[in-house]
């Protein structure tokens, strides 16, 4: 199997581990498209795939730190990149978000995200992009928040995927007053 085949294999795993972590081996590999028995050769048992899980989650949230901490361009053309990054690894953030409340993903994963996005948050704020009557810990949670909100909403038909990376650039960014 290549690599890009694999790759949507492991983000089928993830979202069907975030929705239900208790899924048996078999509901997870048919969630994955694969047999059972290919679910054991390739990912032993439940409890390597949460943790293949995990070390893709921390590979995905220190790449998206990367895009955080960039220092070329304006804050907004940054936020627009770090919005189609999450998009691109959803699954992965999703099993992050969940993780928190499972114990699934060790804590690493949220203290970076939180202390980095917070740091550019502020950056932004500093520079004059960003409002600064919303602390930027807040915009931390807000952001979080509405990407676990489009995420879900996405994963049960409620948002369309191909707009989710406009829609949240445009709520954040915008929020919903009518100007």
């Amino acid at each position: 199997m290549d690599t890009e085949s694999r790759e949507e294999e492991l983000k089928k795993l993830a979202l069907a581990f975030c929705i239900n972590p208790r899924r048996t081996a078999k509901e997870l590999a048919e969630a994955a498209g694969i047999s059972k028995a290919t679910f054991y050769r390739i990912y032993g048992s439940r409890d390597n795939l949460s943790r293949l899980l995990s070390e893709k989650a921390r590979e995905k949230v220190s790449f998206l730190m990367e895009l955080v901490n960039e220092e070329e361009g304006d804050s907004k053309s940054r936020l627009r990149d770090i919005i189609c990054c999450c998009c691109d690894n959803k699954e992965y953030l999703m099993l992050l978000c969940y993780g928190n409340v499972t114990g699934s993903i060790d804590s690493w994963c949220q203290e970076t995200y939180t202390r980095q996005m917070t740091d550019f948050f502020l950056r932004g704020q500093k520079s004059g992009a960003f409002r600064v009557d919303i602390p930027a810990s807040v915009m931390t949670e807000l952001f979080a928040g509405a990407m676990w909100s489009l995420f879900e909403g996405e994963c049960h038909g409620r948002v369309a995927s191909a707009s989710l990376p406009a829609y949240w650039e445009t709520f954040f960014l915008h929020g919903i007053e009518n100007q």
